[in-house]
């Protein structure tokens, strides 16, 4: 079984965004380090966008 079998949600962009978002603030606030959640989903979105025009395919087209 492939992985996007198995986990098909993680097709969807506005899913993954923010299963990335919510694991690195959650890592970061572990670990002390203070960043907002603002600058984190730019950061991811900026992340995202590079890899669709890299023509990286991560996402179903709905």
């Amino acid at each position: 079984m492939k992985f996007y079998e198995k986990y098909p949600q993680l097709k969807d962009k506005n899913f993954l965004s923010r299963i990335l978002v919510n694991t690195v603030f959650s890592t970061m606030s572990l670990e002390d380090q203070q960043v907002s959640k603002i600058k984190i989903i730019k950061i991811v979105e900026t992340i995202l966008e590079e890899k669709e025009i890299e023509g990286k395919e991560f996402f179903i087209e709905e």
